[in-house]
């Protein structure tokens, strides 16, 4: 009897509270999705040294000097994003770069906007890092070959020395097409995307693919030209309407070329 008895309770306790038999459940899945606890990335850094090391190789192969000088295979562009690098200050350097944009009151870096700075350097000073070449001024060290992959501050000058519009160039060169609409300069962890109005495309001697851009800088890219001559770490990346992008970091000399272009056409007069 005792065990009828038991039997029947556990029947009535099944049908007045039947979430018994249903199927447990994790904490977690429990809660809410605005309450469960976030999923923590460790070691983020670990990211971004995997990138440099996937870039670095593939920039590796242009190690080997090539007989044959339209060989293209060596491009200098590369196909992975580097996650972006906190800026770090630095101080003025011969009047023609700036401060970092680095607040360190707020913590770490924050976005470079368009400050109407002067220019402490002078012409005597930038003049043996630019060149003119029929009425066109740019720094010495950009070649302007199409078959080049170079990006760049250029501007032209008349006989007197008033310069026209600012402008920047880029010059993309390889062994494959990339007919970009978008040119995404990251700086500082920030990204400044420049659309490109007059691009060019072809093929050379030897099958090298090239494509170019050659447009004025207008008032609305102020903050990108702040932020190329004021940045610590730039990186570029050249994207197509297909889906297809190209990348190369920028080195120190790189930078100091467009602030120092960028100083001399402001001291000549030149404004954006």
């Amino acid at each position: 009897m005792k065990f009828k008895r038991y039997i029947l309770l556990m029947l009535t306790l099944l049908m007045v509270n039947p979430s018994v038999m249903a199927h447990s459940t994790r904490d977690d899945d429990d809660k809410d999705p605005s309450i469960r606890p976030g999923i923590r990335r460790l070691h983020p850094e670990r990211e971004r040294a995997k990138a440099i090391k996937k870039l670095q190789e593939q920039l590796s192969h242009k190690a080997e000097v090539k007989d044959d000088p339209w060989d293209t295979t060596d491009e200098v562009w590369g196909t992975v994003d580097l996650p972006p690098v906190a800026a770090k200050d630095s101080a003025a350097v011969e009047g023609y770069r700036l401060s970092t944009g680095t607040d360190a009151s707020m913590g770490g870096p924050k976005r470079l906007t368009w400050k109407d700075e002067p220019v402490t350097a002078t012409l005597e000073q930038l003049s043996p890092y630019v060149t003119i070449e029929g009425g066109e001024c740019r720094s010495r060290y950009v070649s302007g070959d199409s078959l080049a992959n170079e990006v760049y501050f250029a501007f032209a000058m008349s006989e007197d020395s008033i310069p026209g519009p600012m402008r920047l160039c880029v010059n993309y060169c390889g062994d494959r097409p990339l007919d970009f609409d978008q040119v995404v300069f990251t700086v500082d962890g920030f990204d400044y995307t420049f659309y490109p109005m007059d691009t060019r495309s072809g093929k050379g001697l030897g099958g090298a693919y090239w494509s170019s851009s050659d447009d004025e800088l207008k008032p609305a890219y102020r903050d990108l030209v702040y932020a190329l001559t004021h940045g610590t770490w730039v990186m570029i990346k050249l994207q197509s309407m297909g889906g297809v992008s190209r990348v190369k970091v920028v080195d120190d000399g790189q930078r100091d070329d467009f602030a120092k272009t960028f100083a001399f056409y402001r001291l000549l007069g030149g404004t954006i």
